[in-house]
């Protein structure tokens, strides 16, 4: 792969968490561990924002961050580098996902994560961003954030989904949207791998996803909203290497990586490191 630009995106605003600014601590702690040749800053507004007379909070926040993201990924993209956004909640992909369908023709997109954050603005429970990342790079929701241009539904699988709204489901059906269930059983692992590589099958470029509650929460707990019967480790890291020896990476995002303090952060970092050196393998062992 092209070599990798991360960029810092310390978002919190899309979050529906009350606890959201654990978000910007933990991008804090992961810039210790991230080369400073190769690190970018995306600004982020320090207020909440507003919401603009819209169903979605804080949304002038939104805006401003994403234009700034979208900026500093014009850029990486124009010298070469693959870029990977870390360090915020799940709505600073949304930048990463117009930027990788810009440069690739047949984008193949994997969405890690426990929920499938394809809810609607208009019936929203939270009003969060973060819960409609998907429904946004798919070109629907609010005019402000739908994606241009967007992702094609084809080309996109959940993986790891398993806490999904009634309206999520049906809309995921009515686009008929792949979604790979699994647990941790190890004996899941082959069979998660050739799912993926089935899906990713033809793709010209991918972008991964990845929100670090897809994990099972016995194996990571620095997240807001744990869902039991996620991932393993390694399910996660091996499916990233397999998908990413198989199509070019394209972009990333590594999102809601929200330690409640240094001793939990101490714990799971190792985990966010090590998915990150998935990204950026190349598939190499």
């Amino acid at each position: 792969m092209a070599s990798p630009m991360f960029f810092l995106m310390p978002q919190w605003q899309g979050s529906p968490s009350a606890r959201a600014m654990q978000l910007a601590e933990g991008a804090e702690l992961l810039r210790e561990d991230l080369p400073a040749s190769a690190l970018r800053e995306v600004p982020v507004p320090l207020e909440a924002g507003d919401a603009m007379g819209t169903p979605v909070a804080r949304l002038s926040s939104l805006i401003r961050a994403r234009e700034s993201a979208r900026t500093a990924l014009e850029s990486a993209l124009a010298d070469g580098r693959t870029p990977i956004i870390v360090g915020g909640d799940c709505a600073t992909s949304l930048a990463g996902l117009e930027a990788a369908a810009r440069s690739v023709e047949r984008l193949a997109v994997l969405w890690f994560d426990a929920h499938a954050d394809m809810q609607h603005p208009s019936t929203s429970p939270s009003g969060s961003a973060s819960g409609m990342t998907l429904r946004h790079a798919l070109g629907d929701g609010s005019v402000d954030l739908a994606a241009r241009p967007a992702i094609a539904a084809d080309r996109l699988t959940l993986v790891g989904v398993r806490e999904v709204d009634p309206e999520e489901d049906d809309e995921l059906q009515r686009r008929g949207i792949a979604v790979v269930r699994t647990g941790a059983a190890d004996d899941d692992s082959d069979a998660l791998r050739s799912a993926i590589l089935d899906r990713i099958s033809g793709a010209d470029g991918l972008y991964i996803h990845i929100d670090l509650d897809v994990l099972d929460p016995a194996d990571f707990g620095s997240v807001h909203a744990p869902v039991p019967f996620g991932l393993s480790v390694a399910q996660l890291t091996g499916a990233i290497r397999a998908a990413v020896a198989a199509v070019p990476l394209a972009g990333a995002a590594i999102c809601e990586f929200a330690p409640a303090d240094r001793n939990r952060a101490a714990e799971d970092l190792p985990t966010v490191l090590r998915t990150l050196a998935a990204l950026t393998s190349g598939g190499r062992s």
